[in-house]
């Protein structure tokens, strides 16, 4: 198997792509042979060294989602098949040609997606369905989506319109703004959000994908009642909260993760996405663009395209022919 390994903290110099044998799945795994990976933000938090990486799992082994093909099940697993196409969450080494996966914790690919569309989905889906449950997203709210541009914000954006929400994506430039339009995403300017969100009367959910010093301005214009949910911290750890918003509007202000939760936990989370949001991926009602696929062999080169601004969508790693 082909695999990206961290040396250790830093920059892309820490970044290797090793050979391994094939890993051989426990009772209740699955091996899942992968052509295309996806990046998040994530694993460069991890590759600086500033992830919070869960018991059990390593700080050298990044990749949180996986998609492909099943050619190996363990002795108690049931639910799947070698040669059926899954996609899924796993807790590290998903940037890989050979992925293991917990049985619950993946999803059937539906027929009418690619392998390339199906590396786009499982982080982006699980992560925007769960923000939005944690928010408690009704028929009618006005969803406020920053970081909309990504995977997960795209994501949240499409299920909020297919639940009924109004939702509405913040972005940094115009010329972003004027490639997701073309997408059917509404969007409004950084610049322009304080006084164009009070003008509709504010946010009854605000799913924050930068988190940082942004927490303070969505405390400004939610409504009153209104949830907050910090997904990311790439914008940083800290911020200042804004009390007298908090209280006087009586705001839920929570975060959510997926990575450190328990496998029951997650189980219970996809067996929820598998209701209510496989159902839209069928049918095209969800679909998340790539931004750009790059040869496994070329990583560094795709860790610097993710951390550039202005991205619309997924960065995949394609693992054919990955060392030569």
């Amino acid at each position: 198997m082909k695999r990206v390994y961290f040396l250790g903290a830093g920059g892309n110099e820490v970044l290797d792509l090793e050979t391994l044998p094939d890993p051989h799945p426990g009772d209740e795994q699955v091996l899942l042979q992968v052509r295309y990976a996806g990046l998040n933000p994530l694993d460069v938090i991890q590759r600086n060294g500033k992830y919070p990486i869960p018991e059990g799992a390593s700080p050298y082994h990044p990749g949180v989602e996986v998609a492909g093909t099943v050619i190996a099940v363990g002795a108690k697993v049931r639910r799947w098949i070698e040669g059926d196409r899954v996609m899924g969450l796993v807790s590290e080494a998903a940037l890989a040609d050979r992925v293991l996966a917990q049985q619950d914790h993946l999803l059937a690919v539906p027929e009418s997606i690619s392998d390339l569309a199906a590396a786009t989905l499982p982080e982006a889906i699980i992560t925007g369905f769960d923000a939005l449950q944690r928010a408690r997203t009704q028929l009618g709210d006005r969803v406020v989506i920053r970081g909309v541009n990504g995977g997960v914000g795209l994501a949240a954006y499409q299920i909020a319109k297919a639940m009924g929400a109004v939702p509405l994506g913040i972005v940094r430039s115009a010329q972003t703004a004027n490639n997701l339009d073309r997408l059917g995403v509404t969007t409004v300017l950084e610049d322009d959000f304080v006084a164009e969100i009070r003008e509709r009367n504010g946010a009854d959910v605000i799913i924050e994908l930068v988190g940082g010093a942004y927490i303070a301005q969505d405390l400004r214009v939610v409504a009153s009642g209104g949830r907050i949910v910090v997904v990311s911290v790439a914008g940083g750890n800290e911020a200042t909260i804004p009390t007298n918003h908090l209280l006087g509007k009586r705001v839920d202000l929570m975060g959510t993760v997926l990575r450190p939760r328990t496998n029951g936990e997650k189980a219970l989370l996809i067996s929820e996405v598998r209701k209510h949001v496989l159902p839209l991926i069928a049918d095209g009602q969800l679909t998340i663009p790539v931004e750009g696929v790059f040869p496994a062999k070329s990583v560094a080169d795709a860790f610097d395209h993710l951390e550039k601004p202005g991205k619309i969508g997924k960065v995949l790693l394609d693992f054919e022919n990955a060392i030569s």
